[in-house]
C-alpha cells in the first residue's frame, strides 16, 4: 500500500515537469509577434482621420476672426455631426470622446490646427498650420506637421516633425500617389451680394441717391380736447326735529307706561337666596389596650448605636480593629538645565563722549546747547488817574494811554423850539394843546356826507400839528492810565535736538551731547527640569545634580478584625470601631375596653380608634340683599327669588335747520330755495400727447390741430466676399487656382 502511493506521487511529478519543459520549448521556438507597430498604426490612422475631417469642416465662415481666438470641436461633437465614426483603441475600447478634440487658433499670418486624441492611457496630438491658401499675404506658407505623443504611465514625451514633399499642379483628371493618397487643389472666386433694407418712419427728409430711395410718406395729426370742469350748486333749507334723549342713571322697581317720549332703555334681574347651614353631631370611638412582654435577640452584629427604650435593650458589645501597612520606596531624579540668549538694548542718555558706531553701537539722537544775547524790553501801566475835562464821548485808546468808563456825567441844554410833524383833518373846531404838541388851524372846507349833516355837507377843519422839543446832550468825565517801558540785556540758552530754527534766529552752538543705543547679548537660565532619566531632553544639558527621595505609602488592610493580633503587618494608623447586639420587645396587645364619647379628647388610658359616627342637621340663613347675577349669590343658592329693575329714556326733541346743495334752483319737497352754494366752472384744453395717422382718430381732440409729415426710406448694402473650395480637378468657370494643394487619404 505504501509503495503504490509512493509510485503514484513520483509519476505525477515527472508528468508535471515534462509539461513545463514542453511549454518552455514552444516559447523558445515560436516567440510572440511584436504588435507595437500595429497598435501605433491604429492610433496614427485615427488621429489622421480627425485631422482630415477638421480640415474639411473648418471653412472660412467657421474660422475665428480675431488673433488669439480659437474654435474647438470635441470628438463627441464630430461624431454627432457625422464627420467621423467612433474610434476603437488597441484594446478594442472606444477612445475618450470628451478629452479628444480638434481646435483651430488664429495666428498673426495663418491658422494653427491642433488635433488631440486620448485612448486609454495613451494621449497624442498633432499641430499644423492650415488655411494659408486664403489668409497668408504672399501665398507662400509651408505646412509643418508635429506629432507629439505622451505616455500617461511613464510621462515620456515624443515629438516628430514632418514636412510634406512638393505636390503636383492641378489637371483635368484626379491624381493619386503610391500610398493611396490623392491630391486636391484650392480654388477661389469673388461673389457680390446686394440687399435693400427698409428703415422705420422718420421726421427727417433725406436726399435720394443710388443707395437711398424714398418708398413711402404719411401725414400725422395731433390736437387738443376742450375740458369743462366744475359746476354751480344751489342751496335749499328746511326745519326738522331731532331726537334729544336723556337716560336714567339709577335703576328703579317702578313699572312706567311707555309712550313716544318715554321708552324702556334697559332691564335687569336681581337675585336673593338662602345659605344652607348644616350642623353635625359626632361621636368618637376609644379603645383601651393591655400588653404582655415578647423579647427577641439580634443574631448579627451592627455598627448602629441605638437609643435604649422600654422595648429596646443592649445586651452585648465587641471592639473591631483595622490598620495600614507601611511601604517605603526610593525615587532618583536628575536635574537638566536649558540656557537661552536675549538681546537687550539700552540707551546711554545724553553725554559729551562720542563713540564710534558699529553693529552694537548706534547713535539715536544728538542734543545741542545754543546761546544768544537777547535784549528785552518790559513795560507796565500806571494807576488810574481822574481826568477833570468834560467830554461828550470816551477818547480812543492808544499804545501808551488807556481810558476807562465814565466816573461822572451831567446833562447840558442846547436850546428848545417847535417843528411841524403832521397835518390833521377833523370835524372839531377847537383842538386841545398838550405839553408836547400844539395845534394851529390852517383852513376850513365843505365836504360831502351821508349822516349827521345838513344838505349833504359838513365843515372840515385842517390843523397843522407842531411838536415841542428841548435839545440836550450828556457830558462825561473819564479816568486814564499811561504805559512806560524799560530795556534789559541777558543771555538766552536753549537745549534742543533740532538747532536749525535757532541758528536761523542767531543762536550759536556751544555744546554737543550724544545719546547712543547699546545692543548686548546676555545668557540666562531659561528653564530647569527634573526627570527620571540622566539623558537630557532636547535643548537641555545635564547639571551634574541628582536627588533621591524616599516615599512612604500606606496600604489599607481593607477589613476589620476582632483582635489586635489579627492585624499582622498592618499596625500603622490603627482604627477601632464598636459593634453591638440588641434585644427587642414586641409586646402582645389585646383589647381591654371600648367607649363611644362626644368629646374628641381620649380619656386617660384610651386611644382613638379612627372611627366615628356623624348625624347631620340642616338650617337656612337669608342673604338679606339683592344681587345682579347668580354668581353674586355665593353660598346663598337655596330657595332663590328674583325681581326686575328698569331704566327709562326720555325724549325732548329740538328744532334744527338742515341745508342741502343741488344742481337745480327748484327746491326738493319740504325745502325752501336760499341762493347759490358754489360756482366753480372752468374750461381748459388738454393735449393728445401723441400723433395719429388720420383726423378721424383724433376723436374729441379737434382743437388747435397740427400735422407733420414722416418719410420711410430703403438703403442698399453691397457685400463682396471670396468663396474658397477644394477640387480634385480644375472646375473651370470663374474659379481661380489659389496655389494651394493638399493630400488626403483615399479609403
Amino acid at each position: 500500500m505504501e509503495r503504490t502511493r509512493s509510485h503514484f506521487i513520483r509519476d505525477l511529478i515527472v508528468k508535471i515537469l515534462l509539461i513545463l519543459l514542453f511549454v518552455f520549448l514552444i516559447t523558445l521556438l515560436f516567440p510572440m509577434p511584436n504588435l507595437t507597430p500595429f497598435y501605433n498604426r491604429i492610433f496614427n490612422d485615427n488621429i489622421q482621420i480627425m485631422k482630415d475631417a477638421a480640415e474639411d469642416y473648418f471653412t472660412k465662415e467657421r474660422m475665428p476672426e480675431k488673433v488669439g481666438d480659437s474654435s474647438k470641436l470635441t470628438l463627441a461633437q464630430m461624431i454627432d455631426k457625422k464627420l467621423v465614426l467612433p474610434f476603437l483603441d488597441k484594446d478594442g475600447k472606444e477612445c475618450d470622446i470628451n478629452k479628444s478634440y480638434v481646435k483651430v487658433t488664429k495666428k498673426k499670418t495663418e491658422y494653427e490646427l491642433e488635433v488631440h486624441l486620448t485612448c486609454g492611457n495613451e494621449s497624442n496630438y498633432i499641430i499644423e498650420p492650415i488655411g494659408c491658401y486664403n489668409f497668408c499675404p504672399d501665398n507662400s506658407c509651408v505646412k509643418e506637421e508635429k506629432v507629439i505623443k505622451t505616455d500617461e504611465k511613464t510621462g515620456k514625451v515624443t515629438i516628430n516633425k514632418t514636412n510634406p514633399e512638393p505636390t503636383p499642379t492641378p489637371s483635368n483628371t484626379p491624381q493619386y500617389d503610391k500610398d493611396k493618397y490623392k491630391y486636391q487643389y484650392l480654388y477661389t472666386r469673388t461673389l457680390t451680394d446686394v440687399k435693400w433694407n427698409t428703415g422705420d418712419w422718420t421726421d427727417t427728409r433725406q436726399n435720394e441717391t443710388t443707395d437711398v430711395k424714398l418708398v413711402d410718406t404719411r401725414t400725422l395729426y395731433t390736437g387738443k380736447k376742450k375740458v369743462t370742469t366744475g359746476e354751480t350748486t344751489y342751496k335749499h333749507t328746511k326745519y326738522v326735529y331731532k331726537d334729544n334723549w336723556t337716560y336714567d342713571k339709577d335703576w328703579t322697581f317702578e313699572v312706567k307706561t311707555l309712550t313716544d317720549t318715554v321708552k324702556l332703555a334697559d332691564t335687569r334681574t336681581l337675585y336673593t337666596g338662602q345659605k344652607q347651614i348644616t350642623t353635625e353631631k359626632t361621636k368618637y370611638k376609644y379603645i383601651k389596650y393591655a400588653y404582655k412582654d415578647n423579647w427577641t435577640y439580634d443574631k448579627d452584629w451592627t455598627f448602629e448605636v441605638k437609643k435604649e427604650t422600654d422595648n429596646l435593650k443592649l445586651y452585648d458589645t465587641r471592639t473591631l480593629y483595622t490598620g495600614q501597612k507601611k511601604i517605603t520606596t526610593e525615587k532618583t531624579q536628575y536635574k537638566h538645565i536649558k540656557y537661552a540668549y536675549k538681546t537687550t538694548k539700552k540707551e546711554t542718555g545724553y553725554q559729551a563722549v562720542k563713540y564710534k558706531e558699529n553693529d552694537n553701537v548706534k547713535l539715536k539722537s544728538t542734543r545741542y546747547t545754543l546761546r544768544k544775547t537777547v535784549e528785552t524790553t518790559t513795560g507796565g501801566w500806571s494807576d488810574w488817574i481822574k481826568d477833570t475835562t468834560w467830554r461828550t464821548s470816551r477818547p480812543a485808546d492808544t499804545s501808551t494811554t488807556q481810558w476807562s468808563d465814565a466816573y461822572n456825567s451831567r446833562t447840558v441844554s442846547t436850546g428848545s423850539g417847535e417843528r411841524l410833524i403832521d397835518t390833521s383833518f377833523t370835524s372839531y373846531y377847537q383842538m386841545t394843546n398838550t405839553d408836547t404838541r400844539r395845534y394851529e388851524l390852517k383852513t376850513t372846507k365843505e365836504v360831502p356826507c351821508t349822516t349827521n349833516c345838513e344838505n349833504g355837507k359838513r365843515t372840515q377843519y385842517v390843523y397843522y400839528v407842531y411838536e415841542k422839543y428841548n435839545n440836550t446832550h450828556t457830558e462825561y468825565q473819564y479816568m486814564y492810565r499811561t504805559y512806560t517801558t524799560k530795556s534789559d540785556r541777558n543771555t538766552d540758552e536753549v537745549v534742543t535736538t533740532n538747532p536749525k530754527p535757532y541758528q536761523d534766529k542767531g543762536y550759536t552752538i556751544v555744546k554737543y551731547e550724544y545719546n547712543y543705543i547699546i545692543t548686548e547679548k546676555e545668557r540666562y537660565l531659561a528653564d530647569t527640569k527634573w526627570t527620571d532619566s540622566k539623558t537630557s531632553p532636547s535643548g537641555y544639558e545635564y547639571a551634574n545634580e541628582k536627588k533621591v527621595t524616599k516615599i512612604n505609602t500606606y496600604q489599607n488592610l481593607n477589613k476589620w478584625v476582632t483582635t489586635k493580633g489579627g492585624l499582622g503587618e498592618y499596625t500603622y494608623n490603627i482604627s477601632t470601631k464598636k459593634q453591638y447586639k440588641y434585644k427587642h420587645n414586641n409586646p402582645t396587645r389585646y383589647v381591654e375596653d371600648i367607649k363611644w364619647l362626644e368629646t374628641p379628647t381620649a380619656p386617660a388610658g384610651y386611644i382613638y380608634a379612627n372611627e366615628k359616627t356623624i348625624t347631620k342637621i340642616n338650617s337656612y340663613k337669608n342673604l338679606n340683599k339683592w344681587v345682579t347675577t347668580k354668581g353674586g349669590l355665593g353660598e346663598y343658592t337655596y330657595n332663590v327669588s328674583t325681581t326686575k329693575q328698569y331704566k327709562y329714556k326720555y325724549n325732548n326733541p329740538t328744532k334744527e335747520e338742515v341745508s342741502i346743495c343741488t344742481l337745480s334752483q327748484t327746491s326738493p319737497a319740504g325745502y325752501t330755495y336760499k341762493g347759490i352754494c358754489s360756482d366753480s366752472k372752468k374750461t381748459t384744453y388738454v393735449d393728445l400727447g401723441n400723433y395719429v395717422t388720420s383726423r378721424e382718430e383724433l376723436g374729441e381732440y379737434t382743437y388747435d390741430v397740427t400735422q407733420k409729415t414722416q418719410y420711410k426710406y430703403k438703403t442698399r448694402k453691397v457685400t463682396t466676399y471670396t468663396e474658397s473650395k477644394w477640387f480634385d480637378t480644375n472646375p473651370g468657370g470663374d474659379w481661380v487656382y489659389a496655389n494651394q494643394t493638399r493630400r488626403i487619404k483615399v479609403n
